[in-house]
């Protein structure tokens, strides 16, 4: 660990960020990328290894800014860097970096991923948390079968395929049956529990865009995050998708995770949606067929 300043200043922490085959499954325009999610449970752990007081599973201005691209299999580590800044009344922000060197120059700059606060919850961050629509009402709504959705709506590896119910889609949003996933990721993922079913449901609302909105939208940010009991794998949560409106381009969305006996585990507030292809990725025509102007 390298300091930048004298305690309670800014640190800058070297890290290792483990590369294990199954990540390959998480692509992109066919390369394959960190996860925002694995991301975001490195920067809570670096949190948690300089601040073991500080509550990871509560933050907030969470923004994935860049992809990092993914070095094949046999690379089992991926060096990087989480600045952290000093300790304030919102929290402890962290950023996820790492360096890049140009080829022809070898000129080297420091390439900002991901970057959140944690620490800071409202007094009750899940009193207004809406409960989740009725099944039934939703009976007849479209509905995308999982391997329908991982073939040709959001096409990542098996272990990313974390959707295990028909999603059910409306105009006001959408609900799945998520998975947290059949790695034995317990000693992997020690600060925010596994991260499949958040990624999952990030799936489920690319599908809700492409459906009523045409394109096909990535997780860009989030306002707020809260975790109440960390999702394991081997599990299975019911995952609620409410649409907030459109601002700037981006789909705004809040999400809720519910155990088996109904229990509410995770919320997020503002999850930020927005095609970061440039128009290169378009969705399949079927989606949109029966839409009437």
């Amino acid at each position: 660990m390298e300091d930048l300043s004298a305690l309670n200043g800014p640190r800058r922490l070297a890290i290792s960020i483990p590369n294990p085959a199954w990540l390959q499954d998480h692509r992109f325009q066919g390369r394959a990328v960190l996860p925002g999610v694995y991301a975001l449970e490195q920067l809570a752990h670096s949190v948690r290894q300089v601040y073991p007081d500080v509550p990871v599973t509560a933050c907030r201005d969470v923004r994935f800014d860049k992809f990092l691209r993914l070095p094949g299999p046999d690379t089992a580590s991926i060096d990087a860097t989480v600045d952290l800044a000093p300790p304030s009344k919102a929290g402890i922000a962290a950023v996820l970096l790492t360096r890049h060197v140009a080829a022809k120059s070898g000129i080297s700059r420091q390439i900002t991923h991901v970057q959140a606060c944690f620490g800071r919850a409202d007094s009750d961050p899940f009193g207004d948390v809406p409960a989740p629509a009725s099944q039934q009402a939703q009976a007849d709504n479209f509905q995308i079968i999982p391997e329908r959705l991982y073939a040709e709506l959001v096409p990542f590896g098996r272990t990313f395929r974390n959707i295990v119910s028909p999603v059910r889609i409306d105009g006001a949003g959408a609900h799945a049956t998520v998975s947290g996933g059949a790695l034995k990721t317990e000693n992997t993922f020690l600060a925010l529990g596994s991260m499949f079913p958040l990624d999952a449901v990030f799936h489920a609302a690319c599908a809700w865009a492409q459906r009523f909105y045409g394109i096909v939208a990535f997780p860009v940010a989030m306002e707020q995050r809260h975790i109440r009991k960390p999702a394991r794998c081997g599990h299975t949560y019911d995952a609620d998708i409410r649409f907030r409106g459109e601002e700037g381009g981006s789909l705004l969305f809040d999400l809720s995770l519910r155990d088996a006996e109904g229990r509410l585990c995770e919320a997020v507030r503002g999850l930020v949606m927005r095609d970061v292809s440039g128009g290169k990725l378009q969705p399949p025509a079927w989606i949109r067929a029966d839409l009437t102007d």
